[in-house]
């Protein structure tokens, strides 16, 4: 139910800690009481925080920025987050500390990035990009494969060799999405069954992966998150069980493959 007061806009710096603040309060209600796992409450997060009720340009862009440093901070580094969230209280000091820490190892990832390619002009081949460790096996890749062409997920038909071996080089060719929709609910399926980083959203986004079913640009991390969070709640068509039914199909080959 809707508040009866209006959702300010978080803007500035206070704004940016008061997004902090309330992370780590969600935090230690849902994650430290074990009602929810970390991918599950920084989602929910996220998809409860985009938006407010502020009118004006500065205020919206304010928030954006604000909302989407956190946004990243909880995305991409659950360590750094449970470090500083599983404390009991979270002061100023402390959040910008936890900032500065998150401020800096993105400096640093861009200098490896920069130095990497400057590597990658003098050899032949491209090479891996610094401490890359493929985080899917070649087996679970394959069965991915069989699933997303059986559903017909993409435009493209891949070839499971083809996919495994770009994928083991850090080198995937982006797809097309034939429906966006039914794209994020396998996705998200398949995360919360930790078959693939529960940051996927992230990774598509940033690596420029998936193309929309429009084919007129690159889906982005608000494009993924927002469909998945207008869909999470609506009851599923007789079409889309059978599509649910071939996807907990796959889920329980990937997972009896695990155990054997």
């Amino acid at each position: 139910m809707r508040g009866a007061g209006k959702t300010p806009a978080q803007t500035g710096e206070q704004g940016l800690f008061r997004l902090v603040y309330q992370a780590h309060e969600v935090y230690k209600a849902e994650v430290l009481t074990h009602r929810k796992c970390y991918r599950r409450f920084m989602l929910d997060f996220i998809h409860s925080t985009q938006y407010h009720d502020a009118t004006d340009a500065w205020s919206k862009n304010e928030h954006q920025k604000n909302y989407c440093i956190v946004s990243e901070l909880l995305e991409n580094h659950e360590k750094l987050v449970c470090q500083y969230f599983s404390q009991s209280t979270l002061d100023e000091t402390q959040i910008k500390k936890l900032l500065d820490t998150f401020n800096t190892s993105e400096h640093l990832q861009t200098k490896s990035r920069i130095q990497s390619f400057q590597n990658s002009r003098q050899s032949e081949q491209p090479p891996l990009p610094d401490s890359y460790e493929p985080l899917i096996d070649k087996d679970t890749i394959g069965l991915i494969v069989q699933l997303v062409n059986e559903v017909g997920l993409f435009i493209e038909q891949l070839d499971v060799n083809d996919v495994i071996t770009r994928y083991e080089r850090a080198m995937l060719n982006p797809v097309t999405s034939k429906n966006n929709t039914r794209l994020v609910l396998l996705l998200d399926k398949l995360a919360m069954h930790d078959i693939i980083p529960y940051d996927w959203q992230s990774v598509i986004a940033k690596k420029q992966l998936v193309r929309s079913s429009s084919g007129k640009k690159f889906l982005n991390q608000h494009d993924l998150s927002s469909t998945l969070n207008r869909i999470k709640d609506i009851q599923p068509s007789i079409s889309e069980k059978k599509f649910f039914a071939t996807i907990d199909r796959y889920i329980k080959l990937i997972k009896d493959k695990e155990i054997d």
